[in-house]
């Protein structure tokens, strides 16, 4: 096992150098051309960055929720967490569809709050005692109401670009990405392990 975990580390960063060194506008840090370094600062770097904190979000959420169910087929996806997610970021493009005005971070809150608000109703599902097996099973029923919502969304869609921004949101791209979002993804995805952290200590000591 950890001669694996040592494989994927190496191949990770030889994916990311490598990710940085080819594309459009020259290789970049090899002293072929300006142009191809600036692509590669403003426009590679922040996307292989992104790309890895958004895999170790994922890959940490998943693993918390493995560890809590004793489930290794959980997911924050199959719980509801995600899809409660899309539909949040969904709407909020939906409503500036609809000529509502929305500052630049509404999307990020309307996720977020959506997540959020999954959350607190599975603990209300799971009750004080927070059964797993009724975590799952709420989890379960939310994510297939959340991804039915979602569709009616964007079927409901006033124009085809929102259509389009509606998908690729869902979807996910790394496309078009700045240093602006992997600060963003960088401090929500550090919150994650501070968060568990601080839980599984709270549990501890009320044991």
């Amino acid at each position: 096992m950890k001669r694996l975990n040592l494989f994927l580390c190496v191949a990770l960063l030889a994916g990311f150098a490598l990710s940085l060194l080819t594309g459009a506008g020259g290789g970049g840090f090899m002293g072929q051309a300006v142009g191809g370094d600036l692509a590669a600062l403003q426009l590679r770097l922040p996307r292989g960055i992104l790309a890895m904190a958004v895999g170790a979000g994922l890959g940490g959420g998943g693993a918390a929720m493995q560890t809590y169910l004793r489930n290794p087929l959980a997911g924050p996806g199959l719980c509801g967490i995600g899809p409660g997610a899309a539909l949040g970021a969904v709407f909020s493009l939906w409503l500036a569809g609809c000529g509502l005005v929305l500052p630049r971070w509404g999307l990020l809150v309307f996720a977020l709050g959506c997540a959020g608000g999954v959350m607190g109703l599975l603990a209300m599902i799971a009750g004080r005692g927070l059964s797993v097996a009724l975590f799952s099973l709420g989890g379960m029923m939310i994510a297939a109401l959340a991804g039915a919502l979602v569709s009616l969304v964007i079927s409901l869609s006033p124009s085809a670009f929102d259509v389009s921004e509606a998908i690729s949101w869902t979807t996910g791209a790394l496309t078009d990405r700045s240093w602006a979002d992997v600060g963003i993804v960088l401090l929500l995805t550090g919150l994650g392990p501070v968060s568990y952290t601080h839980l599984r200590a709270h549990e501890t000591s009320a044991h």
